[in-house]
């Protein structure tokens, strides 16, 4: 009767009558100033988008001279490298509009080696970002940095660097150009975006380089987790609704990538200064709906009143024992089931409540828990079926004493179990107040299953099988503690297949694939006890070989393993012939350090690349070759 009721009461026509006007006055207040709302979002957008065009333009056309008085200074210094002066090309090389600009010269060790600017004495940059992004990196892009301190000039700067390559590709040094850090933020401050409005110049790394009003704070901070940064390849440009969790402002953003420069530039304005005309409506209509909202509620509560208040105690009272019968029968369902077995044990030790998963992972029948046996029986019945394997009677001692260790202090355990089935069962048992306790079995099988695949494949090559490089570095380290703790000598290789991006091209990605599975399955083939092959990426390969002291053992597995890579491959019909480039290095002969015989391991199978290939090098000594050049063939099948 008591669900009934608000339903009779809202079929009186007055009732209806009454919430069907106030539903249609808020619906229209509601759609009128949202029409409005959104023609002054469109208006802001519009404006934030048309300033960051402008400031993309404005930073272009700023970045563009210094880029190409970087780039005369390089085809200057390539021309003459002994002869070139840097501070007189500076000097030579003015901006337009008087802006300042420092040029100066990094060698490929990162150490400053001239400067148009006044420098005391050797000046280490190799660990600035605007440096070292040169140094580790190969292209030519323009970089421009964050807002750094000069420690040649000591003035906040910006920093755009070139490298500067001889005709070999080989890094001779780093060419900078040092801008004044408020050359930038000056012209943001010119424009106008109101209160909490902000402008924002950013790297593609997160990096914040220049900024004006609420922006400014952000300067030299990053903020890689900007969504918007990550695609920018696939949306250059675009407006949103952004709420900052510094300050908690929302605002309208627009944003576009600088182009040709890994930079985007952000435009925003508060929605409180782009809404403030529509919050004052909003707040005078709000007013008289409320008003009128509450006169139209006064007179429905006075046509309702009497029959709710002569109802209200008995349908109270109906409600309160629908939901005590619904509480019992829920629970009596969720607890036969849950996919956890449960098993309540009174104060005395007996069986009080069970469920039938229960039954099912404890491994005894249903008809012997009925009975409410003591805890302790139940325990002798299960080592009885041989729930416990060969280990039943101190599992039985250690659960018992668990049992009255528990009713003793409130104790909590959770412990796991393996069933002669082959199930895992987490047991938790939790004690009571009254000095009972509580135990929930859980079948985590197949989670623990997961666990295992997931720590295999954690340090494995998901397409051969193979150790991945992870694991390939923890056996060097093992096996360099082992050389350092008892002189156990062994051998790093470095193998690329020859001739197989060839093959890839011409015959496509899954005989490529198949490729490298049938190369692992003759590396393995080829491996002694104690040997490890991994595959680094690629077609890159390694092999960490134990060394004894029978001669020639270690050079005859390499030549096995060169003369097996390169035997001819059967794949889909075809037959496929590559070859393989080894490096070898010896610890501790070449090294005993992890970087140094990688490095040196990489070096001689390199050499082998630019000697013919398909043969082997050691670390210090002349090339081997195993064979004639070999390339990829179509057999018909």
């Amino acid at each position: 009767m008591n669900a009934r009721l608000p339903v009779r009461c809202l079929c009186q026509p007055a009732t209806a009558l009454g919430l069907l006007t106030i539903a249609l006055l808020w619906v229209i207040i509601g759609y009128h100033l949202g029409l409005e709302r959104d023609q002054l979002q469109a208006m802001a957008f519009q404006n934030t988008r048309n300033i960051a065009r402008v400031v993309e333009e404005h930073f272009v056309r700023s970045v563009a001279e210094p880029d190409q008085i970087l780039r005369l200074a390089r085809a200057a210094y390539l021309l003459d490298p002994a002869g070139f002066d840097l501070r007189a090309f500076a000097h030579g090389a003015t901006m337009s509009g008087g802006v300042a600009l420092q040029l100066s010269l990094v060698g490929p060790d990162g150490m400053l080696l001239a400067t148009s600017g006044q420098a005391s004495g050797p000046v280490d940059l190799s660990d600035r970002r605007h440096v070292r992004v040169h140094l580790d990196g190969d292209d030519d892009t323009l970089f421009v940095s964050e807002p750094v301190l000069g420690r040649v000039s000591g003035k906040r700067s910006i920093q755009l660097s070139r490298p500067v390559r001889d005709r070999d590709g080989i890094l001779l040094g780093v060419l900078v150009a040092s801008l004044d850090a408020e050359y930038f933020s000056r012209f943001y401050r010119s424009i106008d975006l109101g209160a909490g409005g902000a402008i924002v110049l950013v790297g593609t790394d997160g990096v914040v380089r220049a900024g004006a009003g609420a922006g400014t704070p952000l300067v030299g901070r990053s903020f890689r987790e900007w969504a918007t940064l990550r695609r920018l390849d696939e949306a250059p440009s675009g407006s949103l609704v952004v709420r900052s969790p510094r300050d908690g402002v929302t605002r309208l953003v627009s944003y576009r990538k600088v182009d040709g420069l890994p930079l985007a530039v952000y435009a925003a304005v508060s929605t409180v200064e782009a809404f403030a005309d529509n919050a004052w409506y909003v707040k005078v209509y709000s007013v008289i709906a409320a008003v009128l909202t509450l006169v139209i509620l006064a007179a429905i509560a006075l046509a309702v009143r009497q029959r709710l208040a002569l109802e209200r105690t008995a349908a109270a009272l109906l409600a309160s024992e629908a939901a005590a019968r619904r509480s019992s029968q829920e629970l009596a369902v969720t607890l036969q089931t849950i996919s956890q077995g449960i098993v309540t044990i009174d104060r005395d030790g007996r069986i009080a409540v069970f469920n039938r998963r229960a039954v099912e992972l404890l491994g005894v029948p249903e008809a012997f828990l009925a009975e409410r046996p003591h805890f302790s029986e139940v325990l002798a019945e299960m080592r009885r079926r041989g729930e416990f394997g060969s280990a039943g009677e101190l599992a039985n001692a250690d659960l018992v004493a668990f049992g009255h260790a528990a009713r003793r202090d409130g104790a909590t355990a959770m412990f796991e179990r393996i069933r002669t089935n082959g199930q895992t069962i987490e047991i938790c048992c939790v004690s009571m107040p009254d000095g009972g306790m509580v135990r929930t079995y859980t079948d985590v099988t197949e989670r623990r299953a997961s666990e295992r695949r997931i720590a295999y494949m954690a340090l494995h090559d998901s397409l051969t099988g193979l150790p991945n490089r992870a694991m390939f570095q923890d056996h060097m380290e093992e096996a360099l503690k082992r050389l350092h703790e008892r002189g156990a000598r062994f051998a790093v290789l470095s193998i690329d297949l020859d001739r197989f991006k060839e093959v890839n091209d011409l015959h496509g990605h899954p005989v490529g694939d198949e490729l490298l599975r049938r190369v692992s399955e003759r590396l393995r083939s080829c491996l002694r006890d104690g040997d490890l092959a991994a595959r680094l990426g690629g077609d890159e390969f390694a092999v960490v070989a134990t060394r004894t002291d029978v001669n020639g053992e270690l050079d005859a597995m390499v030549r096995g393993l060169l003369q097996s890579v390169a035997e001819p491959y059967r794949i889909d019909g075809r037959t496929v012939e590559i070859g393989a480039s080894i490096g070898i290095a010896l610890a501790p002969e070449d090294g005993d350090g992890l970087e140094t015989l990688l490095r040196k391991a990489d070096q001689a199978m390199y050499r082998v690349k630019a000697g013919g290939r398909n043969g082997l090098c050691w670390a210090g000594r002349a090339m081997r070759s195993f064979g004639g050049a070999r390339g990829a063939r179509d057999d018909a099948a």
